[in-house]
């Protein structure tokens, strides 16, 4: 499946506010489908290794070998066809800043310092010298200046055919004051900039390796991280091997592999087995198994929001009664249950996960299970009997998911007519208005930077993806206050005001609205055997991979 006009956190540019998920995509293009098993391919590559149940923390040498959704073997922060492709680009290359998960902080990374004009507009980056590329050229200004400016020019020459150039939304402008100092203006103040440079399209690449392999540099990636690209083939897996001069020291592994897995018994058998050491994709209904066997299962901070959106322009919804009765009728507890196993829970803060700044539990009683009431806002508007169309797509929690959604609605009054949508057609019905099922459509929102911008800013935006063609949250009367809002909490210091502004957009895009469904919240599972330590699993439930701690 080709999703190269999606980033991997839904579909559009972080920076646009319009992404979707990105972890559906794996779950789905990766875990369904026919697949070889893992052990021949990873004997086909040469790279099996499966570690030693004995392994210490402080082992050093080895290989770690990661399951992930596929590979097109294009790794390039402008392009996007797999989770996997950039999980490649995570290892490869760094940026100015960099953002943990195991802290939500914007730390320093390539840039050592930087200082941001009075207005907002201006951002000044002290660069950190002495910092060598994989092909041994000498980390500058130059560097940043090409691989930033590739995002934002449509017509740069280094662009690969179906470059999505996720921060190009960012419109900023990127010079160097000096060798070691870069100057980036954007047009207007955005407090989420330093987060969004540490997101994949933020990362720098050599200079020198773009001049010398233009269009085909996510052939060939050299960045400054902490492992370098050895070879990619496309269907098959990505091996890069530890860098010596990374600038934080050479990793414990001598070799990281991400290899594609797209049959989720085959995950299951390899993680037993250890064939692969780790992995985000661990099917939910596995996690218990996996235990039994003595795969670790890590409890990893909940960060993504289970949804449905409604589309408020068609007839069947065009009432608020309809929609909150909607919202009324759903047994999260039973989605927590029985489409996560127990890998979730009940949402208490609406859009904003646990894990992201700014939830608030006061917004608990935005996702109150009540079909009594829902019964009587259906009766109130005569919609009792009213059909209703739902779509999920085929793979992960959606189709149980969807199950309940059905019966929970016909149980307040609804006739309810379902169909499941292969991965690679959901995205383009969720797009279409004119589709007749474009009614309930279930789905995830999944923010590859760890800010409530990337949540509510992205959902509640009626000039985004979700709140146009999605939901329609755009044609509804005095919608158009979110986006001054949403301007405004974004460039808010997280703290109080920034939480209580949030919690705002929220309380009154549910109650006066209600054209997003929060169903669940939960995380990426992830798996690993017992002789792989040091793996940053926080990072990685968000399909960000961070292994330079990590040990076999």
């Amino acid at each position: 499946m080709s999703n190269n006009h999606l980033r991997p956190d839904g579909a559009l540019p972080i920076s646009d506010g319009a992404g979707m998920t990105r972890r559906n995509l794996l779950r789905t293009a990766g875990l369904i489908g026919a697949g070889s098993g893992i052990a021949s391919l990873l004997a086909a590559c040469g790279v099996a290794s499966k570690p030693s149940s004995s392994s210490s923390s402080s082992a050093s040498g080895g290989t770690l070998t990661l399951a992930i959704d596929g590979t097109s073997a294009i790794n390039d922060p402008c392009y996007y066809d797999t989770i996997g492709d950039w999980q490649a680009v995570d290892c490869i290359c760094r940026g100015l800043t960099f953002v943990s998960f195991e802290t939500n902080t914007v730390q320093p990374d390539l840039a050592e310092s930087w200082d941001i004009s009075a207005d907002g507009t201006t951002y000044t980056f002290k660069l950190r010298k002495g910092v060598k590329f994989h092909d041994g050229t000498t980390f500058t200004s130059a560097d940043v200046v090409a691989s930033l400016n590739r995002q934002f020019d449509a017509n740069d020459p280094t662009l690969p055919t179906g470059a999505v150039r996720q921060i190009q939304s960012m419109n900023a402008k990127v010079s160097a004051v000096d060798d070691y100092t870069v100057k980036l203006v954007i047009p207007k103040p955005d407090g989420t900039t330093l987060g969004q440079l540490s997101d994949i399209g933020g990362r720098i690449i050599s200079s020198a390796a773009l001049k010398k392999y233009g269009k085909n540099i996510g052939k060939h990636l050299v960045g400054t991280g902490p492992f370098k690209f050895v070879s990619a083939t496309s269907g098959q897996s990505v091996v890069m091997e530890a860098f010596d001069d990374y600038r934080l020291g050479r990793p414990p592994i001598d070799k990281l592999v991400l290899q594609q897995v797209q049959d989720p018994s085959t995950i299951i058998n390899s993680l037993i087995s250890g064939d692969i050491s780790a992995t985000q994709f661990t099917p939910y209904s596995a996690a218990k198994q996996l235990k039994a066997s003595g795969v670790t299962v890590y409890d990893t901070p909940y960060g993504f929001d289970a949804i449905m959106m409604l589309d408020a322009r068609k007839p069947v919804l065009a009432e608020l009664e309809v929609r909150q009765a909607i919202n009324y009728a759903i047994d999260r507890e039973k989605i927590v249950k029985e489409a996560f196993f127990g890998f979730g829970a009940v949402p208490d803060g609406y859009a904003i996960p646990p894990a992201q700044p700014c939830h608030d539990k006061s917004l608990a009683d935005l996702s109150t299970y009540d079909p009594d009431k829902a019964r009587k806002l259906l009766a109130s508007v005569g919609a009792t009997g009213r059909t209703v169309h739902v779509i999920a797509e085929t793979g992960g929690w959606h189709p149980a998911a969807m199950q309940i959604v059905q019966q929970n609605l016909t149980d307040v009054g609804f006739k309810v007519v379902t169909e499941l949508v292969e991965t690679a057609a959901y995205f383009g019905r969720v797009l279409n208005p004119a589709d007749e099922y474009h009614e309930l459509m279930i789905w995830e929102r999944n923010s590859y930077v760890p800010d409530p911008d990337n949540m509510v800013g992205a959902m509640a935006d009626p000039a985004g993806l979700y709140g146009g063609p999605a939901t329609g949250l755009s044609t509804l009367k005095g919608s158009a206050q979110f986006t001054s809002q949403i301007y405004q909490a974004k460039n808010l210091p997280n703290g109080a005001a920034r939480t209580q502004l949030y919690s705002k957009i929220q309380r009154e895009w549910a109650e006066q609205y209600m054209v997003m469904v929060i169903l669940a919240y939960s995380t990426n599972v992830v798996a690993g055997v017992s002789g792989a330590h040091a793996m940053n699993v926080d990072a990685l439930a968000n399909d960000r991979c961070y292994m330079e701690k990590a040990s076999v």
